[in-house]
């Protein structure tokens, strides 16, 4: 994996921890990506949605696309083999391992 690649794969491993860390597993696009930037992987609302998607196809996450001004909101929520892959139990291509550091 090149350098642009293990950055992707980290930001959707910290997208996955943002979700486990609420009691339902869900939050809102939004939410997902200050959370995300606060770990120090700055990223845009296009380069969130791809990660996203590239989640959702991989049976990590679920995607509600709800109408709003100006567009639309995604409010996502994990699923068990996301869950399990935040917990480090299920390995997924194109998203960082669970580290002990």
């Amino acid at each position: 994996m090149n350098f642009t690649g293990e950055i992707e794969a980290d930001r959707r491993r910290k997208v996955l921890d943002a979700l486990a860390q609420m009691q339902d597993g869900l939050l809102s696009e939004d939410v997902i990506l200050r959370a995300v930037c606060e770990t120090g992987r700055d990223t845009d609302r296009d380069t969130m949605r791809d990660d996203l998607a590239f989640l959702q196809k991989r049976h990590c996450v679920a995607i509600e696309k709800l109408p709003r001004v100006g567009g639309e909101l995604w409010c996502v929520r994990l699923t068990d083999d996301g869950l399990r892959a935040a917990q480090g139990t299920l390995i997924v291509a194109g998203v960082a391992r669970r580290t002990t550091a």
